[in-house]
């Protein structure tokens, strides 16, 4: 016979599943906070170890700044106590010690010539001669040196009279007459010097603004210059032709124009448009052809050619480019 429940009964069945639930709950909250609390142990370790790891390399960079600033500091007081004249003097001895190891590397004889000059560039032309710059001091002369590496003329002193420099920049031979070309950039002129470095004439203070980079093809010579924002075209005799491009960021146009060279297979004119960023190309009757380097030039500044391999070298990315494609179509 079965026991009637009573209400006694229900209420105490009720009361333990209440208890059951509660501490199911209680444990589950239980397991969740030590979780909770082991996770943000680790979170807290892993953020600590990255500080520490961070403050570490912070250390190291300011060590490393503070050693780039004293090796800055004693180059420049170095400098600041190092006499040009007598630093150009030690370089030329050096030269005159090497002279037959600079002979038999180049296979020179005394009709091949070493010149020291005072712009910040160095080149050698189709002739073998070589252009080494010893300092932007436009003081100091220019010294022309044989294949035996003996002094034969020094040309030019600081000034604007015949024959003097302030910040010389670009030169440039015409291999006929064998004349010299010199861009004298804060003169705003090109001057002229024979092979025997004897002033010939000048021209371009009319028109040219800071000339820079200089380049001559048949009869041509092509002037950029930094503030004019054009190329300046003349005959070797200094006669102005023509003015190409005008300052701007279109097709044709120049901002700060530097590095030029020439085709000499077809005459198209090749200059590197500094501020623009790219290289433009001008056929041989200086109507715009094309550009290229937009994308990948940051402040284009030299360039040469050959028959089919471009140079370019850009400052910003201190970068030698090269951009390979047949020229002479």
């Amino acid at each position: 016979m079965a026991t009637a429940t009573t209400s006694q009964d229900v209420r105490d069945s009720f009361e333990d599943e209440v208890v059951e639930i509660r501490n199911m709950i209680e444990s589950r909250f239980s397991e969740i906070s030590v979780a909770l609390t082991t996770r943000k142990n680790k979170l807290l370790q892993e953020l600590e170890e990255i500080f520490n790891k961070y403050k570490q390399e912070n250390n190291k960079r300011k060590e490393e700044i503070s050693e780039l600033e004293k090796g800055l500091k004693l180059i420049q007081d170095n400098f600041k106590s190092t006499n040009l004249k007598e630093f150009q003097s030690e370089i030329v001895f050096s030269f005159q010690q090497k002279q037959k190891a600079i002979e038999s590397e180049l296979k020179v004889n005394n009709s091949v010539s070493i010149e020291f000059d005072n712009t910040l560039l160095g080149m050698i032309d189709e002739f073998g001669k070589i252009r080494v710059d010893l300092s932007n001091d436009s003081s100091l002369p220019v010294v022309q040196y044989t294949g035996k590496v003996r002094p034969v003329v020094s040309v030019g002193t600081q000034g604007n009279g015949r024959g003097e420099f302030q910040n010389p920049y670009g030169v440039v031979v015409e291999y006929k007459s064998e004349n010299i070309y010199v861009a004298d950039q804060s003169n705003n002129r090109v001057q002229v010097f024979d092979r025997e470095a004897k002033y010939l004439f000048e021209f371009g203070s009319d028109k040219m603004n800071y000339p820079l980079c200089i380049a001559i093809y048949k009869d041509r010579v092509f002037v950029t210059q930094h503030l004019g924002g054009c190329l300046l075209v003349y005959d070797l005799n200094g006669q102005f032709i023509k003015q190409v491009g005008t300052p701007g960021s279109k097709e044709g146009q120049f901002a700060n124009p530097r590095g030029i060279a020439i085709n000499n297979t077809n005459g198209d004119i090749y200059v590197c448009d500094y501020s623009n960023h790219r290289i433009q190309i001008f056929s041989n009757d200086y109507s715009y052809r094309s550009q290229f380097g937009k994308s990948i030039l940051k402040y284009p500044t030299s360039i040469q050619l050959t028959r089919d391999v471009i140079f370019v070298l850009s400052v910003q990315n201190p970068f030698l480019y090269t951009f390979n494609f047949n020229l002479t179509q």
